[in-house]
């Protein structure tokens, strides 16, 4: 290459540029389509969503738990006082408690949650919960009611229409009925009566659309499981005894609905479980007052005979005396045998395997500490037992471990019963033996009044042992008025005002987000993997090769663009080409360009056809010459037959006159390739073709060679020969890489010279740095009969 045209390449190189955004922004922008689609679609789900998807609500309450470790005066001090209270309670045990299902079946008992009731739509259903016009209460069920949909149709405000499906027998039934009447149905026995909400006029309009309603049934064990999944409890924080129950519903009045019957159920059940210990001593104190008091009924009887009988009135002083001793030492035994008493009453109860949770042995003067741990330690077992059985059946060894564990404690808690009978009844054994000593005092008294004071002493021991009684009854009796539960409501359940899902916000900015990542990953992957070249930036990376000119892509049907729209933007990109023409062919008067390509379809033909058309304008005389022997395109263009062409001339067939065919396009002259021949390269290598060529030069100013692809015949390499500038010509997304390298290696290796790249049919994102030489004169908007049609992206990037 001479030195000038190393000049000249170095003229339309441009400084290189590791980042240009406005070619990332083309890239993606040339996809615009893409987004619109994917922006629409995303969009429209989100819509679809938000309406169709059913709103929901949480609904939440705090409750102050008493725990064991806090401190508080009240009411809960006072039975402490009269030891009518032992069990301890955690936090966790109150939580377990929420959840049972014993607690969670009474509260569902208590509202409508057996049967749901939904509106149907055209497209969806809505759950109406207490807001349908109509409840259903029914005697029976069976298992096909509560595994079937079926539907009511109110027709006015006196009848429905009842109608269901059983899949499992396939038997269909639909039938009116009329509100209130009893339905004896293979499915159960229902009724269906009108709510004070049913408004006639809207039924007996025919038009009024809602009167169509799914019904499902659900059964008690059913909604438990629901609930006790859906329930969420939680400890406000670590240093309070407070907890939040919340759950999730379509229906925020359903649940409030269920989170203040828990509530208050609970309480219930906290002042029932205080009040069984209570109620336990209580009817023990009243067995044994009732016994006492016949006794003392039968002893009042026997004294007041005696005194008639023998004509005595009272006891001497002496003997009166000896019976207060004697009071004393009785007391003590009737306290012993009392607590004896107790103690084989609370055997009985371990024995037989019940609930030892009731009992409490302080209440009647039993402190033995071991004693209250192990009835405390089996009652916290229980309770583990019973929440271990929500989740496990008996045969689990979880189950088991706690039920051994239980039987253990039970054992030990009968031996210290055993342990404590045999101490009370040493204590009582003493005092019978002190008792002795105070009866040999008795026996110096008269035996007439010994036998009163005998009497007397009876009496008095079981009086003062019906007054304990008493006083233990009243101590009991203000517990259980007093009774109420240590726990307390802190906020009574409320919901959030607005659905905590679907948002429309947050579906909609999640709609976008999407409609822009999922096509910009999508076509980030087609890019990495796209092997053709998109930009003049690629073009510069693979090969030292100048640009000649960048000629965008063109929508019309007519390859003779130049010449049908003069004043085009491709147009002015050959003019630009024809300007950089001229720093490969300096001080030319005769000029030979060979324009080539790659494969086919990169535009070759086209690119020779405007050249040779544009150079004409110039007033230069131009002949465009195609050699494309095996796939001649040019005469189709330019409306001529092929009969006769370079082709005709090689064999000797016809002259060059015969053969040169003048255009409408002044200066511009055509020598179509001819017949296709067998033999082309045979024929591009004879004398023939020096002849010819020799002869052009003579009469044309300018030689135009159409020639085959490089890449595929060896056609363009013999007629290198001739040319003085090679026009390589590349498409955009088209053209491999690999080829651009391969051209590359022909121009390092001197097969060619004076090369140049023709940047066809670009695209805005194709630019690379720009229009450069191509596009870069820069006449302003609207002188160019493409900018009439410019959109709106292609508007702003012009502006820039």
């Amino acid at each position: 290459m001479s030195e000038s045209n190393q000049h000249n390449n170095a003229y339309l190189e441009e400084p290189e540029d590791d980042f240009n955004f406005k070619q990332l922004i083309f890239t993606y922008l040339k996809y615009w389509y893409v987004y619109a689609l994917v922006l629409t679609l995303t969009l429209s789900m989100a819509y679809f969503y938000n309406w169709y998807t059913k709103p929901v609500y949480n609904v939440a309450a705090k409750v102050l738990i008493k725990d064991d470790k806090s401190t508080s005066v009240g009411t809960e001090e006072l039975l402490k006082d009269l030891n009518v209270y032992s069990v301890n309670k955690n936090i966790e045990n109150e939580i377990e408690i929420f959840r049972s299902r014993q607690l969670l079946r009474e509260t569902i008992e208590r509202l409508e949650l057996d049967v749901l009731y939904y509106l149907v739509g055209n497209v969806k259903k809505t759950e109406v919960y207490t807001e349908s016009p109509f409840k259903i209460t029914y005697d029976s069920l069976n298992f096909y009611a509560y595994n079937n949909y079926s539907y009511i149709t109110i027709k006015d405000e006196n009848s429905f229409e009842l109608s269901y499906e059983i899949e499992q027998k396939e038997e269909e039934y639909k039938k009116i009925h009329q509100f209130g009447e009893k339905i004896h149905l293979p499915i159960g026995i229902i009724t269906v009566n009108k709510r004070n909400s049913f408004d006639k006029e809207l039924f007996n309009n025919p038009n009024y659309e809602k009167r169509n309603f799914r019904i499902k049934f659900n059964n008690i064990n059913t909604n438990i499981d629901f609930y006790q999944a859906k329930l969420n409890i939680a400890l406000i924080n670590k240093q309070s005894s407070v907890i939040q129950l919340s759950v999730e519903d379509v229906i925020p009045q359903r649940g409030l609905d269920f989170l203040n019957t828990l509530i208050n159920v609970y309480l219930e059940h906290d002042v029932k479980e205080k009040n069984k210990i209570a109620s336990s001593t209580a009817n023990f104190i009243n067995e044994q007052l009732a016994s006492i008091a016949e006794d003392l009924k039968a002893i009042e009887i026997q004294r007041q005979n005696f005194k008639i009988e023998k004509g005595i009135s009272d006891v001497s002083n002496k003997s009166q005396q000896i019976l207060e001793r004697v009071k004393l030492k009785d007391n003590e035994i009737s306290n012993i045998n009392l607590q004896l008493s107790f103690i084989n009453y609370l055997q009985k109860y371990v024995k037989e395997n019940q609930s030892v949770s009731n009992i409490a042995p302080s209440s009647l003067g039993i402190n033995d500490p071991l004693l209250v741990r192990l009835i405390n330690q089996i009652t916290d077992l229980e309770i583990e037992k019973q929440k271990l059985e929500q989740t496990y059946n008996e045969e689990t060894p979880a189950i088991k471990a706690i039920n051994n564990k239980i039987k253990f404690t039970r054992n030990t808690l009968l031996q210290n019963i055993e342990t404590i009978k045999t101490g009370l009844n040493a204590s009582k054994k003493e005092l019978q033996i002190s008792m002795a000593s105070l009866e040999n005092e008795m026996g110096s008294i008269p035996k007439t009044e010994r036998e009163l004071v005998g009497i007397e002493r009876e009496y008095r021991v079981k009086e003062s042992l019906y007054l304990y009684l008493l006083q233990k009854e009243a101590e009991t009796s203000i517990a259980l008025a007093a009774s109420v539960s240590d726990n307390r409501i802190i906020e009574e359940a409320r919901s959030t005002p607005y659905p905590i899902r679907p948002i429309p916000k947050k579906s909609y900015s999640l709609a976008l987000l999407l409609g822009f990542l999922i096509p910009t990953g999508i076509i980030f992957i087609i890019e990495q993997f796209n092997d053709t070249v998109r930009d003049k930036k690629i073009i510069e990376k693979l090969t030292k090769i100048p640009v000649l000119g960048i000629v965008g892509y063109s929508k019309d049907t007519s390859g003779l663009v130049v010449s049908e729209k003069p004043k085009s933007l491709i147009a002015e990109a050959f003019r630009t080409i024809r300007t950089n023409l001229k720093y490969f062919l300096p001080n030319k008067e005769k000029e030979i360009i060979l324009i080539t390509s790659s494969i086919g379809s990169e535009g070759k033909t086209f690119s020779s056809m405007n050249l040779a058309t544009i150079i004409a304008l110039s007033g230069k005389k131009t002949v465009l010459l195609g050699l494309d022997l095996r796939k001649p395109k040019i005469v189709g263009d330019f409306e001529i037959d092929n009969d006769k062409g370079v082709s005709s001339y090689l064999i000797g067939a016809e002259t060059v006159n015969d053969i040169t065919v003048e255009t409408i396009i002044e200066n511009l002259y055509l020598i179509p390739s001819g017949p296709i021949p067998p033999n082309p390269s045979e024929l591009i290598m004879s004398e023939k073709m020096d002849e010819l060529i020799k002869e052009l030069k003579k009469e044309y100013d300018t030689i135009i060679i159409d020639s085959p692809p490089v890449g595929l015949v060896t056609d363009a390499l013999l007629l290198s020969k001739y040319a003085d500038a090679t026009i390589f010509v590349v498409r955009q997304n088209v053209t491999k890489k690999e080829y651009i390298s391969q051209i590359n290696e022909l121009y390092k290796s001197g097969k060619i010279t004076n090369a140049s790249i023709l940047f066809n049919a670009v695209k805005l994102s194709g630019l690379g740095y720009g229009y450069g030489y191509g596009y870069g004169y820069g006449y302003g908007y609207g002188y160019y009969e493409e900018d009439k049609k410019k959109g709106f992206f292609n508007r702003i990037f012009k502006k820039s």
